[in-house]
């Protein structure tokens, strides 16, 4: 996978007369480079009603003999992140279409604004490349150089910001966008080792072997179909003068690699979709991908739950009981609902690393489009300040967090006639994704939990200046911009009730 490298920031003398040029700016105030000739021509461009959308616009202005692109994005105010991560993509696709090879952007100066265009440019410009056959067939990307307006003050941080949750999203995305005949458990079991070797991550692999002798009846039940083994791989950062006592921030993924129901088989139509079933893996490994460079000063464990759901002569089948590493017996009601069962074996060993908090991401329910359609990332918490704490990441991230309920009433609809537990409730209309949560929270113990159900944002069906149509990487723009929340605080922990009772 292939990354951006952090954007370094020139000054306006610096900007080349010979190419193109993006200009970002808030709306209600004007362009205001510094630079005279290129402020008269974004200036002309925005009073003559050309921008009047609030879209990026482009024009060819003379300079020199030559006629020039100039790319003029008005953002409104600090805007929201989508709209401003929007109209920086916009600005780059239009030169990207032009094959323009290379191009200066002037960043706005200064405010959120200044990490969303960061995030837009480097997500536009971003190309996936394939380990296997597959391609990604857009233009080339551009070459691009930065630079802060002449009234910029302290854009660094915001540049270094934007720089570092692109790390995680891009990652995320690329991994989503494999193809699942090369990206199966062993192959993402082998990246997340070269990240480990690269970053000075301490990986633990624990293959079929261990997992039945720590008794993992979930991933062991879901893999049995399939050729490949299950993994539960654990990766762990920890600072060089932390405390052996430190309690980790944990972070969980759902890596379904390839997700055919099972014997509950999926409808043929639109299951080529299911190489996506991994995405909370994804963005788990893209966290550790941006903590790799961040190195923050609390420790962080990464568990994934990795495994491909088939069907074959040795599948599990509906009415089977499986014994689930903590001890409880689960029935199985629909092979298609494996993503719990592997969850709950990882948050059971989640729950035995003395967490901080432990933050699960999951593309767990189909009914979450029903919820929300395919904008907004459900939420499930047993805490609230660790809500309120993701919620204020959001503020950044634009995922759109929204909390569900989380009612004990739930638990009925689990139970079985022959098992502690059934994993999938049968009776029609009994909200299927919060008692998938409820499910999962028999696994998590007293520990604040969150719980992030994003099966219904992690495809984009309509391609856009952000993204081809395919892979989203959701949930790691939030995930990340927590862990840079946290990393700004001397705590990083959010005042808790859980914690509190823990503690006394």
């Amino acid at each position: 996978m292939k990354q951006p490298a952090l954007p370094r920031i020139g000054r306006p003398e610096t900007i080349r007369p010979d190419q193109p040029v993006i200009v970002c700016f808030q709306d209600g105030r004007g362009p205001a480079t510094g630079v005279a000739w290129l402020d008269e021509a974004a200036d002309q461009m925005w009073r003559s009603g050309l921008c009047s959308d609030g879209a990026a616009t482009l024009a060819l202005f003379a300079r020199d003999g030559q006629s020039l692109p100039l790319v003029v994005a008005p953002l409104k105010g600090d805007g929201a992140p989508w709209d401003v991560r929007l109209r920086a993509a916009e600005s780059i696709e239009m030169l990207c279409t032009r094959r323009q090879g290379r191009c200066t952007v002037v960043l706005p100066p200064g405010g959120s604004a200044v990490q969303w265009v960061i995030e837009g440019i480097l997500a536009a410009n971003h190309r996936y490349e394939s380990a296997g056959a597959a391609h990604d067939d857009r233009p080339a990307p551009l070459e691009i150089d930065f630079v802060a307006p002449a009234d910029a003050v302290g854009i660094e941080g915001a540049v270094r910001a934007g720089w570092l949750t692109s790390l995680a999203a891009l990652a995320a995305r690329d991994l989503v966008t494999e193809p699942a005949n090369i990206l199966t458990p062993p192959r993402f079991v082998e990246y997340c080792m070269q990240t480990a070797a690269q970053a000075g991550f301490e990986t633990h692999v624990m293959g079929k072997a261990g997992l039945e002798k720590a008794g993992m009846g979930g991933l062991l039940a879901v893999a049995s179909g399939s050729r490949y083994e299950p993994y539960l791989v654990r990766m762990e950062w920890r600072p060089a003068d932390s405390p052996a006592e430190a309690a980790p921030v944990v972070l969980v993924g759902k890596t379904v690699t390839f997700d055919s129901g099972g014997i509950s088989l999926k409808n043929p139509q639109d299951m080529d979709f299911m190489k996506a079933d991994m995405g909370g893996g994804a963005a788990v490994f893209g966290a550790m991908a941006m903590i790799a460079e961040l190195r923050p000063a609390f420790p962080v464990t990464a568990l994934f739950a990795v495994v491909e759901n088939m069907p074959d002569a040795c599948a599990m089948r509906p009415s089977d009981v499986i014994r689930m590493a903590n001890g409880a017996t689960v029935e199985i009601i629909n092979t298609d609902a494996e993503g719990r069962l592997i969850l709950a074996d990882a948050l059971h060993v989640a729950a035995g690393l003395n967490p901080r908090v432990v933050i699960d991401l999951a593309t767990l329910t189909g009914a979450t489009l029903g919820t929300f359609g395919p904008i907004g990332t459900t939420v499930f918490a047993n805490d609230t300040a660790w809500f309120e704490a993701l919620a204020r990441a959001d503020e950044r991230a634009g995922e759109m967090v929204w909390r569900m309920p989380l009612w004990p009433q739930y638990r009925q609809f689990l139970e079985s006639p022959v098992a502690d537990l059934r994993h999938y409730a049968t009776t029609g209309q009994n909200g299927s994704t919060p008692v998938a949560a409820a499910f999962l929270s028999q696994f998590i113990g007293a520990h604040p939990w969150l719980h992030l159900d994003i099966y219904n944002t992690c495809w984009n069906h309509q391609a856009n200046p952000l993204m081809p149509k395919g892979p989203t990487g959701s949930g790691s723009r939030v995930l990340a911009q927590l862990i840079l929340n946290l990393a700004a605080d001397a705590d990083p922990s959010p005042r808790s009730a859980l914690t509190e009772r823990k503690s006394t």
